[in-house]
């Protein structure tokens, strides 16, 4: 009898390993299925986009004020590279009080990436050159990630978050 019960456990022991080692080596979920091809008028927003990005520093630059908020949505959301929290005006505000010591700004990276047919989210960043009262210039650059959605036929920028960065 006692080899019997040694003999039943032997074989449920190998056959535990069979199953553990077989589920082992199944995958743990459904294997991934192609995704969806992306919406055909994806890539002219991307474009869209892109070119808005690019006309934002004209327009700071020229201190085109009204244009610029023509480029925001009323319900605009700003995180500054600081952590405070603002909103389309008091963005415009400090782009304002800035203007003066602004040199130049640069874009040394643009990505826009569709993520919706009226949604658009661009990520970048940027080389702000700034010209002190005495002369001296420095360089801020900024990593941004802004918002963009499509309303009524026009792209409007709905949020930024800019961090502080060190240039690539």
């Amino acid at each position: 009898m006692f080899g019997l019960r040694k003999s039943s456990v032997v074989i449920m022991l190998i056959s535990a390993t069979v199953v553990g080692v077989a589920l082992a080596q199944s995958p743990s979920s459904p294997p991934a299925t192609k995704s969806a091809p992306r919406a055909a008028g994806w890539a002219a927003a991307e474009k869209t986009v892109t070119k808005l990005e690019q006309d934002w520093f004209k327009i700071q630059l020229a201190h085109d004020w009204d244009k610029m908020l023509q480029l925001l949505g009323s319900d605009f959301q700003l995180i500054d590279s600081d952590g405070t929290l603002g909103n389309r005006d008091s963005m415009v505000a400090g782009y304002k009080q800035e203007a003066p010591s602004i040199a130049t700004i640069s874009m040394t990276l643009l990505v826009s990436h569709a993520v919706a047919d009226d949604c658009v989210v661009a990520t970048g960043l940027d080389n702000i050159t700034l010209k002190s009262k005495d002369g001296k210039i420095s360089h801020r650059y900024e990593r941004f990630t802004d918002v963009w959605v499509l309303r009524n036929h026009q792209w409007l920028c709905v949020g930024e978050q800019l961090t502080l960065a060190h240039p690539q």
